[in-house]
């Protein structure tokens, strides 16, 4: 499965990728997309994590960049030595949140080439993306998506799990769960209201996958935000 590499070159060296090598600045930041294995550590995600990243940051991108053709070669942005800090150190506390980071960078200095290259490798999933997140809080099994594309389930689940690494009836699970959570933490809507817009059939099902999945139950979920909310901000 291609995935988007994100390398931290703290010193000049080679890149070496299927038998090429690529120069690499010290203090300098690259992106590469591909499913070859590195020789050097990176940060790495799936087109699954990558979407919505790039959803957000679309204001970004160069709205006449198209795909590469062929799969681009790895993309390098100068970073100083400051930066490069703050993105290891907001990796190992939110790995998310570098992505935008790092991504919202590397397009700000070079806008052209490193949206040709996240296009390249977004582009084949897009439709098919585009249309399960815009309907991901249906109360429909996999087999309904998999039916609206035209697709027979064991397909759609074969090239689901190819183009995004896990199963599509666990990330729309997780995508669910998350956004229930969402609405309990900030709205005052009942557990079962909850659970129907989220895309869960009953209350039951809804709150036994929320304790399997976050260790407790929906109303600590919301017992837990109320009490943060409550507490007074601290004096200085």
């Amino acid at each position: 499965m291609s995935r988007l590499h994100i390398i931290l070159n703290r010193q000049a060296g080679l890149l070496r990728i299927d038998g090429q090598a690529w120069l690499q600045e010290a203090s300098s930041l690259t992106l590469y997309a591909g499913s070859s294995a590195l020789d050097v550590p990176s940060y790495a995600c799936g087109p699954s994590e990558l979407q919505p990243i790039c959803r957000d940051l679309e204001h970004l991108m160069s709205g006449d960049a198209p795909a590469a053709a062929r799969k681009p070669e790895p993309r390098m942005v100068s970073a100083g030595p400051e930066l490069l800090l703050a993105v290891s150190q907001l990796a190992q506390a939110d790995l998310g949140a570098m992505l935008r980071f790092a991504l919202a960078y590397c397009l700000t200095v070079d806008k052209a080439q490193c949206s040709a290259l996240l296009r390249h490798l977004l582009r084949p999933d897009q439709d098919l993306f585009d249309f399960i997140h815009r309907h991901r809080l249906r109360a429909w099994p996999v087999e309904c998506y998999a039916d609206a594309l035209g697709l027979p389930p064991r397909k759609f689940n074969q090239l689901f799990k190819e183009k995004f690494g896990v199963p599509a009836k666990h990330w729309l699970l997780t995508q669910r769960l998350e956004h229930a959570r969402r609405l309990l933490e900030t709205t005052s809507k009942k557990v079962i209201d909850v659970a129907m817009e989220s895309g869960f059939g009953n209350a039951a099902h809804f709150s036994d996958s929320f304790r399997r999945h976050f260790q407790m139950t929906p109303s600590d979920a919301r017992r837990g935000a109320l009490c943060a909310r409550r507490q007074p901000a601290p004096m200085f």
